[in-house]
Order: structure tokens, then sequence, then C-alpha cells
């Protein structure tokens, strides 16, 4: 190749970086799109609305610990006793709920977020300064039917259905670290006291997938119906191992246990099919 062709290709590749830069910027423009794209609604239907306080804060808006007179039970939503709990806890906003343990009196039970024994109930009487209950039956409404066919809470399915799956955030993002797992949706408890989350939203809305119950493997969930009879339910994109490339569609059911008037969200995946 002559001395001109070479210097000539030269002045080529220099007049050409101009015009790599723009498709190095476009492109980073069209990855901020697709994440923009991916963010999350603040709502999907009256069923389904996110934007959830999530835990109890304090005056200075940061999560709140709450100190416990003594060792304390920590029960499932089935009133199984699951472990104890004795260091100051975090606790679930809006999750309230009146439970008769062992035969006894109904007493008022808050859901502890990450004791020592995982999430649960505990009693409100047995924390040192209780937060207000703050409770919105308008959240999760009841809905225009039922089915007459109870499904069967089956936990272990449930997880290896969804293991390996993760899913974005509000922003539109696979969170780094181990957050945002489909089997955080699934078994809790591994063993003869597992369970499930019931939750107030799917997490396909902004600060969706918050329990605000749990069911114990095993018992039953009954389907809420819309006005055609139909189950009410949500689909939404997990993504295998994370990998945005490789999306896996999975499908939440409204709903409650039949001891409850408190509807929420289950993965179907507990149920049958995923």
């Amino acid at each position: 190749m002559s001395k001109v062709l070479l210097r000539d290709l030269g002045k080529d590749r220099c007049n050409l970086w101009p015009l790599v830069l723009i498709l190095l910027a476009i492109s980073g423009v069209a990855s901020a799109q697709t994440a923009n794209d991916r963010k999350l609604p603040e709502r999907t239907s009256r069923y389904n609305r996110g934007g959830f306080g999530g835990r109890h804060r304090d005056a200075d808006g940061k999560i709140a610990r709450f100190e416990l007179k003594r060792e304390v039970p920590v029960f499932d939503g089935g009133g199984r006793e699951i472990g104890r709990a004795q260091r100051p806890i975090l606790l679930n906003s809006g999750a309230v709920k009146e439970m008769s343990i062992g035969g006894g009196d109904k007493e008022t039970y808050v859901w502890a977020w990450r004791t020592e024994a995982g999430s649960g109930w505990i009693a409100r009487n047995l924390l040192v300064d209780p937060p207000p209950m703050l409770f919105d039956a308008t959240r999760n409404p009841k809905p225009p039917r039922e089915s007459q066919t109870p499904l069967i809470i089956d936990a272990t399915a449930g997880t290896q259905k969804l293991k390996g799956l993760r899913h974005v955030s509000s922003d539109g993002e696979i969170p780094a670290g181990s957050g945002n797992k489909g089997e955080h949706y699934a078994g809790r408890n591994p063993g003869p006291q597992d369970f499930v989350y019931l939750l107030f939203a799917v997490p396909n809305v902004q600060r969706g997938g918050v329990a605000k119950d749990s069911i114990p493997s095993g018992d039953q969930f009954i389907s809420a119906l819309d006005e055609q009879g139909r189950p009410i339910q949500e689909e939404m994109t997990m993504y295998r191992d994370g990998d945005l490339k490789q999306p896996v569609p999975v499908t939440f059911l409204y709903g409650r246990v039949p001891n409850s008037a408190f509807y929420g969200w289950i993965a179907r995946a507990n149920v049958g099919e995923r």
C-alpha cells in the first residue's frame, strides 16, 4: 500500500473520531432511556397501589427501632411461634392484626421486620413505646367476588419456581447486592414452619413488595375475582440471574386467607403456576 494511501486513511480515521464520540453519546442516552422505561409506576389498579411508607420512622425521617420489654415470641400469620426476639426491632407501618394465640383472648400484633427469628408478628403490648396503629383499610379493597375453590399454599414449590430471579427497583435498575429476589415472595422459613408473605402491593409498583401478613405453608388462600369472574392478578417481569436480557414473566394473585377480611397479594408460584 502506498504511503499516500496510508496517509489518507490516517486522515479519515481522525475525521471519524467526532462521529464515534457522537455514537457513544447516543448509546449512553439509549441506555438511560431503557432504564427510564423500566421505572415502576405508582399504581396499576385500585388493588395494586405503591408508594407504601414501609418501615416506621422517627421524627427525623430515619427508620426507627423499638425497644422490647423482654424477650418476646414471634409468630407467623397462622399463630405459630417461629422463634424469639430480644433486640430492638423494626416495624412495618400499617401492618396490624388481631390474633388469639393458644385459645386466649384476642390481642393486637404488629409486624416486626427481620428479627432474630425472621419477620413476623409480635404482641404490641410488649413494646416499650409502641407506635400508633396506622392502618389504611382502603389500600387493599374488597373485590367484587371470590373464588369458591381455595388454593393451597406450597412454599417450597414457590421457592423452586422463583429461585434465581431478580426484579428492578422503583428507579428501574436491579440493585447491587442481594435485594429484589424472586424467592423473597415464596418460602421464608424453610422447614415445617415455612410461610409466604401476603403483600400490600406487587413489587411492580413503586415501593411495592412490602409484607402485611404471612400465610403458613399448607394453609388456604382465597383468590379474589373481578366483575367477569376472572382472578384479579398482576403479571410483572423478573430477570433470570439479574440479566436484563433474560426476562421471565411472574404472576401475583389478589386475595385473602379464610380467617381474615384483609386482602393482599401472593406470588402465584406458591399455589401452582408461576
